[in-house]
């Protein structure tokens, strides 16, 4: 019979610096997201108006403003406190 070496097996922590920049990660992910989403809005509404779908363009465009300032401010703070 072969000999055989007794072998540990030891469990490698897990950095908390790691998790702290996949956190930080995510983060700046989630307020790139909400940036973009941001664009898409209003990109939205400017095609829909252009495209005369809809009767109300001027009520169209402000809500859609609205709720892409809403996603900008979302965003923005979002990337601003990512680090704490």
């Amino acid at each position: 019979m072969k000999n055989r070496r007794k072998t540990r097996i030891v469990p490698v922590p897990v950095i908390q610096e790691q998790i702290r920049k996949e956190r930080i990660s995510i983060s700046k992910e989630l307020g790139r997201y909400l940036l973009d989403v941001s664009k898409l809005v209003i990109g939205g509404a400017v095609i829909t108006t252009s495209l005369q779908l809809n009767t109300g363009k001027s009520m169209i465009i402000v809500i859609a403003f609205s709720i892409a300032i809403v996603f900008f401010i979302l965003g923005f703070i979002v990337l601003i406190f990512k680090n704490k």
